[in-house]
């Protein structure tokens, strides 16, 4: 096992985090998702709020983002057996997943979260307006012992997937932080799948319950 910060993953995983685990989130219909502002390259606009003490772990069960409209279960997943990150089935598009081997929402770490942005069969998924997400907004976890933990989101980017910031998003953090992930970009005809990936970071503030 090696280890990404808050996060357990084989050494084989780690080069599929990069370039494939994120590639699913998505089956195109339609005009796509809409893009990080600016395209999101620099992080757009960053935000530097006080960090809360981390919370004791306790796994996920629904994440709020009111800003655009979410209010999603969570599902906790692992690794399938080549290594890659579980995912919501696509027949489940309104779906999230918390990666169960890393950091869980208000440790101390990245707790890592997906979503798909769309299917063929149903159109827009429950990420599908992350792209619209801004620094500032308030994201709620509700987790299985009754508490909310609180983040507030710091930056967006939109990141081709051949360039996936790994250390970046799974890296070790010394405050409690969150990644909200979901697919982006243009289109690929040719794989099926967008080309980019649209990554929102946060730090927790608060706690409630």
């Amino acid at each position: 096992m090696r280890r990404w910060g808050g996060v357990w993953l084989p050494i084989a995983a780690a080069a599929v985090i990069i370039g494939v685990v994120l590639v699913v989130f998505g089956s195109h219909r339609g005009g796509g998702p809409p893009d990080v502002p600016g395209g999101g390259r620099d992080g757009s606009a960053a935000t530097s709020p006080e960090a809360a003490a981390p919370m004791a772990r306790s796994a996920p069960v629904r994440i709020r983002i009111p800003a655009i409209g979410v209010d999603a279960p969570v599902l906790s997943l692992g690794l399938n057996a080549d290594g890659t990150v579980q995912e919501p089935s696509l027949t489940q598009p309104s779906l999230t997943s918390w990666y169960n081997g890393g950091a869980a929402p208000g440790e101390r770490g990245p707790a890592a979260f997906y979503g798909h942005v769309d299917t063929r069969a149903t159109g827009p998924a429950v990420f599908y307006d992350l792209g619209r997400l801004k620094p500032g907004a308030e994201v709620g976890v509700l987790r299985r012992d009754g508490r909310t933990a609180v983040f507030q989101i710091t930056s967006i980017e939109q990141v081709p997937k051949s360039r996936f910031p790994t250390q970046k998003v799974y890296g070790r953090t010394s405050d409690p932080t969150i990644r909200i992930m979901t697919c982006g970009g243009e289109f690929d005809p040719s794989t099926r799948h967008y080309r980019d990936n649209v990554i929102a970071y946060g730090v927790l503030t608060g706690s409630t319950g």
